[in-house]
């Protein structure tokens, strides 16, 4: 079989998350736990020091048309082997648990893709990170769909702040996260609120919808929260990679990023996009950089 689509369509939270219960019940083992998430994304632990994270995995909306087989996980060394059998065969072994599991049955019957394999990617281990609040002596909240982002605010010491009815897709409440943000502005120094619209419709390859997510996101969201906002605060906005529509996928290049501070003058630069912000007066900055300089009272 080849890969269709990466996301099942979107598969709604609900129907993932029996998905995965039923997945937990046939694959899982104290060694091996699957935990539901938002949507198509999802957690597979492996408990055991055996395991090994030294494994390739290949990202599913990077192998869309691609025979199964062709990219199962591979080993990058030896020691991995093990981790990498494994998960090749949780793979193929979902595909026999969810074929004709009932919710795929009914999603069949309306015409939708079935949710019918999992697909392990982006290996890992627990990071080690120092708390912002210990290294900045800031507070920090994070407003996000999705569970990445909010695990990274919870390894960094912010609070998570859940917002009703977030999707991570086009639909996702902007305004809801503008207010969120405006209200913890009250009681937290830093706000880190994400979207993730555009990159699900640059995967996609829907460059109409992908300029709906960027004008929604400047309305919405940001225009909400520059309405409100006093002298005293600061913002900055930027992307955490690039995911051209031509390619449907990530790209390791550099990321437009804006700092807005009313008590500085502005640059020249009155577009943002990658190529007018490469003019700007900050330049070329890696991420550890970036926050420094955001967080300097002289920006």
């Amino acid at each position: 079989g080849r890969i269709k689509n990466h996301s099942a369509g979107h598969i709604a939270t609900e129907e993932a998350k029996e998905l995965i219960e039923t997945i937990k019940d046939k694959l899982g083992s104290e060694d091996i736990v699957f935990y539901p998430g938002v949507s198509y994304r999802h957690l597979l632990v492996l408990r055991e020091a055996r395991f090994s994270a030294s494994v390739e995995c290949t990202p599913p909306h990077d192998a869309l048309g691609v025979p199964v087989r062709e990219v199962l996980p591979r080993a990058k060394e030896k020691e991995a082997q093990e981790t990498a059998n494994l998960l090749s065969k949780i793979i193929l072994d979902s595909r026999d648990v969810l074929e004709d599991h009932p919710i795929n049955l009914i999603r069949e019957k309306q015409g939708r893709d079935k949710a019918n394999m999992l697909w392990p990617w982006s290996p890992g281990k627990k990071p080690r990170m120092r708390k912002f609040q210990e290294r900045f002596g800031i507070k920090g909240a994070v407003i996000s769909a999705v569970d990445l982002i909010r695990g990274l605010g919870i390894y960094a010491g912010f609070d998570v702040i859940k917002v009703k009815g977030v999707t991570g897709l086009y639909d996702t409440n902007y305004e809801g996260k503008a207010e969120a943000c405006l209200k913890a502005l009250r009681e937290y120094d830093l706000v880190w609120v994400h979207v993730e619209a555009s990159d699900e419709a640059s995967h996609q390859g829907d460059i109409d919808l992908k300029i709906r997510t960027i004008e929604y996101f400047d309305k919405r969201l940001v225009g909400i929260v520059l309405e409100e906002i006093d002298e005293n605060t600061r913002i900055a906005v930027l992307s955490d990679h690039l995911t051209p529509i031509k390619v449907r996928t990530h790209v390791a290049e550099a990321v437009p990023f804006l700092i807005y501070n009313l008590e500085k003058a502005p640059d020249g630069v009155n577009r943002f996009d990658e190529f007018s912000c490469a003019e700007g007066s900050f330049g070329l900055l890696q991420g550890g950089d970036f926050i420094k300089i955001f967080l300097k009272d002289s920006v």
